[in-house]
């Protein structure tokens, strides 16, 4: 009976209760994060990430440009899907096409050719810059040479998988449980080396107080915020040594609302002029909270001339008088923020400068920022939005024209010629595009985001990184933990 039960797992019919210890893990905050996390352990992808942000070996072993870098060459692992079948590059040719069939932006980023045309169905599947030479190598056929492509072909979104949702996998892992409490088992029996979790727990929650103060009970090994909510929280709470802080490529600011009195793009300017952004973030004293006043992070863009505070402010004053805004009749604004002292601590201190050129904020918190956000009663709206991908284009594209936002041609037309340029060439014409979005920002732009982790000391191999990447199959538990 063990013999019929342990080939019942290994053919991916059924998972045991594998050798090893658990990793428990506590999200804490909206979004999805905890899904993110379960799909880097869940969907394999051609190319992988460590626990320092770095692209690794995933299905592919090796890959190299031709062509002027027209064209990538990839060379696939030996790897048997759960039913026994061998995996070859049609398999992942019929990945990528569903992937461009469910429009997966991280295709379009990743400049793979026609990957827009067949997501707009405007061109068959077929067509899609994908080959499969022979059974074991894949091409990729690019519109232009796209220097962050391996790193797009890590996102999960790309993950080589066969159609069904109880298709045959690649995984290590087999996912079961409710969306609040994922577990993720791996799929072989025996125990694996260098004490890789055997059981990975995911529980999400929005109460980061909560996930700390089970941590501190010894009820997790690791708790992650999705944010800023519970930093404060976290650094009071926990020993220093356990706290770890990843700075993000994204920029955390409030998203203006088209609809409203923010319609009008030199408003937009003038609230972007009146922050005092060096002093938003010295309360935190964290170097990884950096100012930004434009769309793009510091490690992406070229570096902003300093400007006078007290001359700035004095052309945000003039912009509103211009636009009939005045101390007498003062700008109204409400903004919308998710619950947490740590946005609001940052909104309280937004609301003091924008009162110095004589706009009043209001503060409205939203249990659900994304569902209040799309009914569109709010001014601003709180956005931490971020890539895994060091990608200026794709945060910009963001702003691109489309209904319901701000649209600036002049700036779309400028990444349609960046996404065909050369590689030395796009540096200039991406901060070109910057500079056009800047003149009615569609965000108010303020630092660079943060993502928080407490991590036991019994965890090994979490490494603070940009890419936010922290593969909880690759973490090492080195003290066994006790089963549930």
């Amino acid at each position: 009976m063990r013999a019929i039960c342990l080939a019942l797992l290994l053919a991916g019919c059924g998972v045991a209760d594998p050798e090893g210890a658990t990793l428990r893990v506590a999200v804490a905050g909206e979004g999805g994060l905890a899904q993110r996390l379960e799909a880097e352990v869940t969907q394999p992808t051609l190319i992988a990430r460590d626990g320092t942000g770095q692209i690794v070996a995933g299905l592919a072993t090796s890959w190299r440009f031709v062509d002027e870098g027209r064209s990538l060459i990839l060379r696939l692992r030996p790897a048997k899907w759960s039913d026994e079948r061998e995996l070859v590059s049609r398999d992942v040719v019929s990945a990528m096409r569903r992937a461009a069939l469910r429009r997966e932006a991280a295709l379009s980023h990743a400049g793979v050719e026609n990957a827009e045309m067949v997501a707009a169905r405007r061109a068959p599947p077929t067509k899609l810059g994908v080959r499969a030479p022979i059974a074991r190598v894949v091409e990729l056929r690019l519109a232009a040479t796209a220097p962050p492509l391996l790193e797009w072909l890590a996102e999960p979104a790309l993950a080589v998988t066969r159609l069904g949702e109880a298709a045959p996998t690649l995984a290590a892992y087999q996912a079961s449980g409710p969306a609040t409490l994922r577990v993720l088992t791996r799929r072989q029996a025996t125990a694996a080396p260098d004490q890789l979790p055997a059981k990975i727990t995911i529980a999400s929650s929005t109460d980061a107080s909560t996930a700390i103060a089970g941590f501190n009970r010894g009820e997790s090994d690791i708790v992650i915020g999705n944010g800023l909510a519970g930093l404060g929280d976290a650094r009071a709470g926990v020993r220093p040594d356990a706290l770890r802080i990843d700075q993000l490529w994204g920029v955390y600011g409030y998203v203006a609302n088209s609809r409203g009195a923010l319609g009008d793009p030199s408003l937009r300017r003038a609230l972007g002029l009146a922050i005092d952004r060096v002093a938003l973030t010295r309360p935190f004293g964290l170097s990884a909270l950096v100012p930004v006043s434009g769309l793009l992070p510091p490690s992406l863009a070229a570096p902003a001339p300093a400007k006078d505070l007290e001359a700035s402010r004095a052309e945000a004053r003039a912009l509103l008088a211009a636009a009939g805004w005045t101390k007498e009749k003062p700008l109204r604004l409400t903004l919308l923020l998710p619950p947490g002292r740590d946005h609001r601590s940052i909104a309280e201190a937004v609301g003091a400068d924008l009162a110095t050129i004589g706009v009043v904020l209001g503060v409205a918190e939203a249990a659900d920022l994304a569902i209040e956000t799309a009914r569109g009663r709010h001014d601003l709206a709180l956005s931490e939005a971020s890539l895994a991908v060091p990608d200026a284009a794709a945060l910009l594209a963001r702003w691109r024209c489309a209904p319901g936002r701000h649209c600036n041609a002049d700036a779309d037309a400028v990444l349609d010629r960046a996404r065909l340029a050369a590689a030395v060439d796009q540096p200039a014409l991406l901060a070109e595009a910057e500079a056009l979005m800047m003149t009615g920002p569609p965000m108010l732009s303020l630092f660079t985001p943060v993502r928080w982790a407490i991590v036991s000391r019994g965890v090994e191999g979490w490494t603070p990184n940009r890419a936010g990447s922290h593969p909880l199959a690759r973490l090492q538990v080195t003290r066994k933990q006790r089963r549930p």
